[in-house]
């Protein structure tokens, strides 16, 4: 590691602003690895005007920049971007060091284009930009989302670790799929509830989660109202919620291109659920990560892949998936590793 500079380490450096804390939303992601940062000693407070300003050379924490600068509603809106305005010029005033996590590759819902600037604003400041999926970094640069100076490193998603533990869990004999995450195009649900419809279909498929896109959830409920093995739930489902869908079901599927940046495999896993995934480097990764039998991937052709495959294994004997590189208190030692890199290290920087 680079040498420590005496006069930065009089700065308190125990403390982190985040973009979206727990008390702002109801993602696990964020619930698990906030709670492990602070489990390790750390302190994490929301990013406002006021904790921007109060002191000088913090770490800011950028998560989704799309939900710092927009609104629910257009008044809501406005003031967001002027928020975000102000936060951008108060970034460089207090000399902040700003960290962003690259959940995806473009931004969730629709984007203005104050918006758009905004995002463009904290990409050329990020300071280090955090990938969850191993390989990502060269899609980010291509598109102009990652700076030229800007350090990266591959963080991936931490398993949301279930109340009973996985070898206690119940043997589960059941047929049902189970498709978690936002009923949106780039999970390509549409594509693989047709691929099973193809009357030979043994297993029933339950459709879990919030509507980004009001159009496909009309097809999918259409094909659902002719099919007796297609359910949709539309609907942002907690941890309650979930609890009797994992139990009853034999496989969860997430066929989004960017398996590390879904959560529903990292809930899954722990939980004794196989996953069903996308053929390519992010399954092959994960395969080698938690051991073959837990992850099977379907080729980009959803319409091609063989279903008597996938069957067999269905009914395959599994051990226990290797968890260790995914666990949340591992996750946020890295955070916090990275943090203390950047408070307490000269140019150039080695993660």
């Amino acid at each position: 590691m680079p040498p420590l500079d005496p006069a930065r380490q009089r700065v308190p450096t125990r403390r982190v602003l985040w973009s979206v804390t727990p008390q702002q939303t109801n993602s696990p992601y964020i619930r698990d690895v906030v709670g492990a940062i602070e489990d390790q000693g750390w302190t994490v407070e929301p990013l406002t005007l006021t904790t921007v300003l109060r002191t000088p050379d913090q770490i800011v924490h950028i998560q989704w920049p799309e939900h710092v600068s927009r609104g629910a509603s257009p008044v809501a809106s406005a003031l967001k971007h002027v928020r975000a305005a102000l936060l951008v010029g108060a970034f460089r005033l207090r000399r902040h060091t700003i960290v962003l996590t690259a959940h995806n590759r473009a931004p969730h819902g629709t984007s203005n284009a104050i918006d758009a600037a905004f995002r463009r604003s904290v990409q050329r400041l990020a300071r280090a930009t955090i990938i969850l999926v191993p390989g990502h970094e060269q899609v980010l640069r291509k598109d102009g989302a990652i700076a030229d100076d800007s350090m990266v490193v591959t963080i991936p998603h931490p398993t949301h670790p279930p109340e009973v533990p996985i070898e206690l869990a119940p043997a589960r004999d059941r047929d049902l799929l189970v498709i978690l995450g936002q009923i949106h195009p780039y999970h390509r649900i549409l594509e693989f509830v047709t691929a099973l419809d193809d009357g030979t279909n043994r297993h029933p498929v339950l459709v879990v989660g919030g509507v980004g896109d009001r159009h496909l959830l009309e097809e999918l409920q259409t094909l659902a109202s002719q099919r007796s093995w297609l359910t949709i739930r539309p609907g942002f489902a907690d941890d309650e919620a979930l609890k009797p869908v994992l139990a009853s079901s034999t496989a969860l599927v997430s066929l989004q291109r960017n398996t590390f940046n879904s959560g529903g495999p990292f809930y899954a896993l722990p939980r004794g659920l196989p996953i069903v995934l996308n053929e390519g480097p992010q399954a092959d990764d994960l395969r080698e990560a938690v051991g073959e039998e837990w992850v099977f991937a379907v080729p980009e052709d959803v319409s091609t892949f063989d279903m008597d495959a996938l069957d067999r294994w269905l009914d395959a004997e599994r051990g226990l998936p290797d968890l260790e590189p995914f666990d949340v208190q591992v996750i946020a030692k890295e955070h916090i590793r990275l943090y203390e890199l950047l408070r307490f290290s000269e140019p150039p920087l080695q993660f």
